[in-house]
């Protein structure tokens, strides 16, 4: 039995699926679209973070302190601690590696300096020189993990002469975040250096090749 619904124009039939419009078929239209984004390399750059990643506005490491001495001696420390970590980010920016190098901020002319106070930190073991180990230093690598990413070794300063904290190659992660503590420092001070609060500024820098 056909049934027919008081609609003008329009005709149900109980048995068929279709429905006829002025002798026609309906079709549904469709329309495709496509949904775009761009995700661009970012930039390699260093820093000092604590320990929640933020960026420390002023760090300072303390070396060891010691007493006036007629003879010259030899002071130690650590460069990057839980709070002051030397970190590095890699978002995509140096697939064939980078280097992360220190030095003074005045290379070769630099020196420890409490106000007309001063003493070498690239000179010798008499006159004054900063030795920075690497080596010493714990690796952490949360994103990106070490393989191809290496401390480097001891090296003392030298006329103006950065030394490699952390040489990533190109086998390393093209997307590499992580920071070293612990690297370890000496320093050699000269006989009869007065007494007083001596202060050497520092630089790091990342490069990739």
């Amino acid at each position: 039995m056909k049934k027919l619904l008081s609609v003008v124009g329009v005709v149900a039939v109980a048995a068929a699926t279709l429905i006829v419009w002025g002798g026609g078929v309906a079709a549904l239209d469709t329309a495709d679209s496509e949904l775009t984004q761009e995700i661009t390399s970012g930039n390699l750059t260093t820093s000092i973070r604590n320990s929640g990643g933020t960026v420390v506005g002023t760090p300072s490491f303390a070396m060891n302190s010691t007493a006036v001495s007629t003879s010259a001696q030899t002071i130690t420390g650590t460069f990057g601690d839980t709070d002051q970590r030397i970190t590095v980010d890699n978002p995509g920016a140096a697939n064939g590696g980078w280097t992360l190098a220190l030095n003074v901020d005045d290379p070769g002319n630099s020196v420890w300096v409490d106000g007309a106070k001063t003493y070498a930190y690239n000179g010798n073991s008499t006159t004054g020189q900063l030795t920075v180990n690497p080596a010493a230093g714990s690796l952490q690598a949360p994103t990106g993990g070490t393989t191809g990413v290496t401390l480097g070794s001891q090296t003392a300063f030298s006329g103006s002469s950065a030394i490699t904290l952390i040489t990533a190659s190109g086998g390393s992660a093209d997307i590499w975040n992580g920071y070293v503590t612990g690297i370890g420092l000496s320093q050699a001070i000269p006989a009869s250096q007065p007494a007083g609060d001596y202060t050497l500024d520092l630089v790091q820098t990342v490069t990739a090749p």
